[in-house]
Protein backbone atom coordinates (compact mmCIF):
# COMPACT_ATOMS: atom_id res chain seq x y z
CA UNK A 1 0.00 0.00 0.00
CA UNK A 2 1.55 3.34 -1.03
CA UNK A 3 2.07 5.99 1.61
CA UNK A 4 -0.25 8.99 1.35
CA UNK A 5 1.15 12.04 -0.36
CA UNK A 6 2.25 14.87 1.88
CA UNK A 7 1.79 18.57 1.30
CA UNK A 8 5.50 18.69 0.41
CA UNK A 9 4.99 15.96 -2.24
CA UNK A 10 2.07 17.85 -3.75
CA UNK A 11 3.89 21.21 -3.74
CA UNK A 12 6.93 19.58 -5.35
CA UNK A 13 4.79 18.07 -8.10
CA UNK A 14 3.02 21.39 -8.67
CA UNK A 15 6.40 23.03 -9.23
CA UNK A 16 7.55 20.19 -11.48
CA UNK A 17 4.34 20.37 -13.52
CA UNK A 18 4.69 24.10 -14.05
CA UNK A 19 8.30 23.70 -15.17
CA UNK A 20 7.43 20.80 -17.47
CA UNK A 21 4.58 22.81 -18.99
CA UNK A 22 7.22 25.26 -20.24
CA UNK A 23 10.10 22.92 -21.03
CA UNK A 24 8.75 19.49 -21.92
CA UNK A 25 4.99 18.91 -21.50
CA UNK A 26 5.04 15.50 -23.18
CA UNK A 27 6.89 12.28 -22.48
CA UNK A 28 7.11 9.79 -19.65
CA UNK A 29 8.01 12.26 -16.90
CA UNK A 30 5.15 14.62 -17.77
CA UNK A 31 2.74 11.69 -17.98
CA UNK A 32 3.82 10.46 -14.54
CA UNK A 33 3.41 13.92 -13.02
CA UNK A 34 -0.04 14.28 -14.59
CA UNK A 35 -0.99 10.93 -13.08
CA UNK A 36 0.19 11.97 -9.62
CA UNK A 37 -1.66 15.29 -9.86
CA UNK A 38 -4.84 13.47 -10.82
CA UNK A 39 -4.38 11.18 -7.82
CA UNK A 40 -3.95 14.17 -5.52
CA UNK A 41 -7.16 15.71 -6.83
CA UNK A 42 -9.02 12.46 -6.18
CA UNK A 43 -7.72 12.42 -2.61
CA UNK A 44 -8.47 16.09 -1.98
CA UNK A 45 -12.02 16.20 -3.33
CA UNK A 46 -13.71 15.00 -0.14
CA UNK A 47 -12.02 17.38 2.31
CA UNK A 48 -12.39 20.23 -0.20
CA UNK A 49 -16.11 19.46 -0.46
CA UNK A 50 -16.39 19.71 3.33
CA UNK A 51 -14.82 23.15 3.20
CA UNK A 52 -17.08 24.30 0.36
CA UNK A 53 -20.22 23.09 2.13
CA UNK A 54 -19.16 24.84 5.34
CA UNK A 55 -19.13 28.21 3.57
CA UNK A 56 -22.23 30.36 3.80
CA UNK A 57 -24.73 29.66 1.03
CA UNK A 58 -25.17 32.12 -1.80
CA UNK A 59 -21.93 34.01 -1.21
CA UNK A 60 -19.25 34.87 -3.72
CA UNK A 61 -16.68 32.83 -1.77
CA UNK A 62 -18.85 29.73 -1.95
CA UNK A 63 -19.63 30.25 -5.63
CA UNK A 64 -15.92 30.52 -6.44
CA UNK A 65 -15.02 27.50 -4.30
CA UNK A 66 -17.81 25.39 -5.84
CA UNK A 67 -16.71 26.38 -9.34
CA UNK A 68 -13.09 25.54 -8.57
CA UNK A 69 -14.07 22.16 -7.13
CA UNK A 70 -16.28 21.35 -10.15
CA UNK A 71 -13.49 22.34 -12.53
CA UNK A 72 -10.97 20.11 -10.74
CA UNK A 73 -13.40 17.18 -10.91
CA UNK A 74 -14.01 17.88 -14.60
CA UNK A 75 -10.26 17.62 -15.22
CA UNK A 76 -10.44 14.05 -13.93
CA UNK A 77 -13.05 13.10 -16.53
CA UNK A 78 -11.31 14.74 -19.49
CA UNK A 79 -8.11 13.90 -21.27
CA UNK A 80 -6.28 15.08 -24.33
CA UNK A 81 -5.88 18.64 -25.47
CA UNK A 82 -2.80 20.75 -25.03
CA UNK A 83 -0.40 18.84 -22.73
CA UNK A 84 1.15 22.03 -21.34
CA UNK A 85 -2.26 23.48 -20.51
CA UNK A 86 -3.32 20.18 -18.94
CA UNK A 87 -0.26 20.20 -16.66
CA UNK A 88 -0.96 23.77 -15.59
CA UNK A 89 -4.65 23.14 -14.97
CA UNK A 90 -4.02 20.00 -12.93
CA UNK A 91 -1.31 21.75 -10.91
CA UNK A 92 -3.57 24.72 -10.17
CA UNK A 93 -6.42 22.38 -9.29
CA UNK A 94 -4.25 20.57 -6.76
CA UNK A 95 -3.05 23.88 -5.34
CA UNK A 96 -6.58 25.19 -4.78
CA UNK A 97 -7.98 21.92 -3.41
CA UNK A 98 -4.99 21.61 -1.09
CA UNK A 99 -5.87 25.01 0.36
CA UNK A 100 -9.54 24.08 0.73
CA UNK A 101 -8.64 20.78 2.39
CA UNK A 102 -6.36 22.60 4.84
CA UNK A 103 -9.21 24.98 5.71
CA UNK A 104 -11.53 22.01 6.26
CA UNK A 105 -9.11 20.61 8.84
CA UNK A 106 -8.96 23.84 10.84
CA UNK A 107 -10.80 23.71 14.17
Amino acid sequence: MPTPATRIDMCRDIEIAMALAVACPTGAVATAVRGRLRGYIIGLVEPAERYVHALKSETRDRDIAEGTLRHAQKLLRESGGDPAARLRLLAKGVDHLMRYAAEARRP
